[in-house]
């Protein structure tokens, strides 16, 4: 049984965890939010900052392929290149 200074994971204050532990808490619920959505053929949509190197610069992954787009001022993607 934890002691009042070892909560479970779950009772942690997300602002007291480590990126580790965050990940690790949400990564049930993403895992069905990026399944729900391929079930549709839609896509999930992400900023990396190793590849977007602007802020009108998106990640579209879809179940079959992952690609790098510019988002224009009326919010439509436009394919720079497939990942």
């Amino acid at each position: 049984m934890p002691t009042v200074l070892e909560k479970p994971l779950s009772e942690k204050n997300i602002f007291e965890m480590s990126n580790k532990e965050l990940r690790e808490r949400i990564r049930p619920t993403a895992i069905k939010v990026i399944q729900a959505a391929w079930a549709k053929d839609s896509y999930i949509s992400y900023y990396d900052e190793d590849l977007c190197l602007g802020d009108d610069i998106m990640i579209h992954e879809y179940k079959d392929r992952i690609e790098l787009v510019r988002i224009d001022d009326a919010g439509n993607a436009e394919l720079i290149r497939l990942l």
